[in-house]
């Protein structure tokens, strides 16, 4: 892929990623004024568990499955594989966590909060499995529009769907967000098969040699998304225990304002995960853009939340969120680091080293829970916030150095858009005018 080229798919991703956010900031604004700190909590609380429960059956699947899709494997074989290391094994976990947390940990708060909605866990711990995987195969496989397309459905669905439900039960709101959450995950998993198989065959299949394969990949780079789980999404978990719901309603506004920023290494990410895995000639020029292209971005986009933040939240979560504001500034440094390190980890990946990057991170999530533990009796959600950035400040700098190394490139090379880059990009946006 040539720079321009790139620029192009970029522009496509970043004009997704925009409309991904108003969606989303919609549906965030409208869960957080009806549900109320409380019950936002709850909800957060709910839909954060899928991605901990996969992330703890099938952590290195997609990074197996992203690989192989890349090496342009055939999409049943792979398909096969999500449905069973990925769905059922997800599906059998669940049930057994659900079942002994019920039996042995009615004392709980978090299992006191759930109640019986823990047992929606069955269904949406598989869904989420197989949306991951098919995103995933969509990406790596070059279909750039296939999954900014089920990105924005992902997006969209569950925001109108909520709004159908809620002026149909108005005294019900908890529940017709758990349903419109549920009912957009189907959505997108069924236009992500359909699309699939439109796209080119898809027949499922076994073979020995390559599930053997796979799984030596998949084991090698489970810890890895085991562990960014851990870090991204351990904190809720602790704060629902230690704080209460009220406060995990905050600390959800917090993440959710934050995590608009993601919109950046996202859509670096979409168009160029196909040869960051592949490793095509002129990666070793495309990789250090990305990087200079997130890191000039991102720093702009933190300054600006660090700016706008509080009026953010209150305008538009209401009064009741402004204790998230000191959180969010507190998950910044975090943001940056954690953009950083989503584009460097793709690369090390394709570089075949998904046991030292599993191994970082795993140092990394430690560090995180080590923190968490005394930050948050201490300091609340500012100090779960805090916790959460120093852990991925912590593994960014790991990566880069390893990555620097690997690829025998500066450091300074990866930090900030360059002169060099100015040109190109101008071409590009003169001919996408003309």
């Amino acid at each position: 892929m040539s720079r321009s080229n790139y620029l192009k798919h970029l522009a496509l991703s970043m004009g997704t990623k925009l409309a991904m956010i108003a969606l989303r900031l919609m549906r965030n604004v409208l869960l957080a004024r009806i549900l109320g700190p409380s019950e936002r909590g709850l909800f957060a609380l709910l839909s954060t568990l899928p991605d901990l429960i996969s992330a703890a059956t099938s952590g290195g699947l997609n990074s197996a499955i992203g690989f192989q899709a890349a090496k342009q494997r055939p999409m049943g074989l792979l398909l096969s594989q999500v449905l069973v290391f990925g769905c059922l094994l997800a599906a059998m976990l669940t049930l057994l966590v659900v079942a002994l947390t019920r039996e042995f940990g009615t004392e709980l708060d978090i299992t006191t909060q759930l109640g019986l909605l823990a047992w929606l866990l069955l269904l949406a711990v598989p869904l989420t499995v197989l949306k991951s995987g098919l995103l995933t195969l969509h990406n790596a496989s070059g279909g750039v529009v296939a999954f900014n397309a089920l990105r924005l459905l992902e997006s969209f669905a569950p925001l109108l769907l909520f709004l159908a439900l809620f002026w149909m039960w108005k005294s019900a709101a908890l529940e017709a967000a758990l349903i419109s959450w549920l009912a957009g995950i189907s959505l997108v998993v069924l236009a992500g098969w359909v699309w699939l198989k439109r796209s080119q065959p898809v027949t499922l299949q076994w073979d020995r040699a390559s599930q053997n394969e796979l799984l030596r990949y998949s084991a090698r780079s489970h810890p890895d998304l085991l562990f960014q789980q851990v870090i991204l999404r351990s904190d809720y978990l602790f704060i629902g225990a230690l704080l209460g719901s009220t406060a995990l309603g905050h600390y959800a506004m917090a993440s959710a304002a934050a995590e608009l920023l993601l919109i950046v290494p996202e859509a670096v990410t979409t168009p160029l995960m196909k040869r960051l895995l592949q490793q095509e000639k002129g990666i070793e020029k495309l990789t250090p853009l990305a990087l200079r292209l997130t890191a000039t971005v991102m720093i702009g986009a933190c300054l600006t939340m660090a700016l706008i933040g509080e009026w953010l939240i209150v305008t538009l979560f209401g009064v009741a969120y402004q204790p998230a504001y000191p959180a969010l500034l507190a998950l910044l440094p975090g943001l940056l680091g954690l953009c950083y390190a989503s584009i460097l980890r793709l690369d090390l990946l394709g570089k075949n080293r998904p046991g030292t990057i599993s191994l970082m991170m795993g140092l990394s999530a430690l560090l995180n829970l080590a923190l968490n533990l005394v930050l948050i009796p201490a300091y609340g959600i500012v100090g779960a916030a805090a916790a959460s950035s120093i852990a991925y400040v912590a593994v960014t700098i790991a990566l880069l150095v390893m990555y620097c190394r690997l690829s025998h490139v500066s450091i300074w090379q990866t930090l900030i858009i360059l002169p060099s880059d100015v040109a190109p990009m101008l071409q590009m946006l003169q001919r996408k005018s003309a």
